[in-house]
């Protein structure tokens, strides 16, 4: 009886020891840090896809889950301009950003939007390692930490009454433009009337007749189902579109010296993956719009070099308004030195 008896209490204080350890070992395993993030990208589409199954894991697994990423999608904290000043204040540490918000943080961002400057991504994938710790010591100036440089795309232009198929064609053409001065200016170029507009109405003024054309990734298109609304795409590859994961110095800083060490280790990997997932996505995407019914422009070779010739004089325009001639002659240099090893 008397070992029965001392069996029961042995089993009950077993019990109420794991009662009362329970809280205890839940918060020991609660991550110590956090980073809110924002973002334009609706989840479950395109780059949130792979934030979700490429960077949140990477980010558990280098941090042994002691750093969380609570994500804020779809433009729930506004859009890139809002993100940033919320970043600025503390309110997000974290922003996925589009080339738009790139250049709000940085506006040398520019230099690797410049019209027909890459041919492809190879060349765009060569460029990136010779280039990031540059760009990452400019965003440092302005106390942000460039995580990874990933893309939004080669973005194709989109137009609602008439194919672009040559330069004649964007005359008096009301174009959406949220990107900043260089796009204003290659619109101007081209002879069509740049409309500002912010991102999240920009469905809504194509939609209403506002403007009538505008440039943008093929995910977001069909994301936003702007291709229920254009009726004709040119993929021409104007200009190579980069996107951003970027956290504030503060909250970068704030980590663990083996987390960042762990991060820097691990980017490139996480780029490759990242950026296989959202060109394979913008692909499908622009595939699946002129299977819907959309209308692929014919751009011939003729109309393609007129179109090349209108532009070439953007880069140049743009020293010392956005980037410097050193950082666009570095990225020339590189890209010379890409087609130089590939040209056989």
């Amino acid at each position: 009886m008397f070992g029965k008896t001392r069996l029961i209490i042995t089993i009950v204080c077993a019990a109420i020891l794991v009662v009362f350890c329970l809280p205890e070992a839940a918060q020991a395993r609660k991550p110590q840090f956090e980073w809110k993030v924002g973002t334009l990208a609706p989840r479950n589409v395109g780059w949130a896809k792979q934030v979700e199954e490429v960077l949140m894991p990477a980010i558990e697994r280098i941090t042994e889950k002691d750093l969380n990423l609570r994500i804020y999608w779809g433009g729930v904290m506004g859009d890139d301009e809002d993100c940033i000043k919320k970043m600025r204040i503390d309110q997000l540490q974290a922003g996925g950003l589009t080339a738009s918000g790139a250049i709000l943080i940085l506006p040398d961002w520019a230099v690797v939007e410049i019209p027909f400057l890459f041919n492809n991504y190879d060349e765009v994938d060569f460029v990136k390692p010779r280039m990031f710790d540059r760009f990452d010591q400019l965003m440092a100036e302005r106390g942000f930490k460039l995580v990874v440089w990933i893309d939004q795309d080669f973005d194709q232009l989109y137009s609602v009454r008439r194919p672009l198929e040559k330069p004649e064609d964007f005359r008096g053409m009301r174009f959406v433009t949220w990107y900043g001065p260089l796009e204003e200016r290659v619109l101007e170029l081209l002879g069509s009337r740049p409309i500002p507009i912010n991102v999240p109405e920009v469905s809504a003024s194509m939609r209403s007749g506002i403007a009538e054309a505008n440039i943008a990734p093929a995910i977001w298109m069909v994301g936003s189902q702007m291709y229920s609304v254009a009726r004709y795409v040119n993929d021409m590859n104007i200009r190579y579109a980069p996107a951003l994961i970027v956290v504030t110095k503060k909250a970068y800083e704030e980590i663990p010296k083996a987390y960042q060490d762990g991060i820097i280790a691990e980017r490139w990997e996480i780029t490759d993956n990242f950026v296989a997932g959202t060109r394979r996505d913008n692909a499908k995407s622009l595939e699946a719009m002129i299977r819907y019914g959309m209308k692929k422009a014919n751009i011939t070779p003729a109309n393609l070099a007129r179109f090349q010739q209108i532009l070439e004089p953007v880069g140049q325009e743009m020293v010392g308004k956005l980037y410097s001639q050193e950082l666009l002659d570095e990225l020339k240099g590189h890209i010379a030195e890409y087609r130089a090893i590939h040209s056989n």
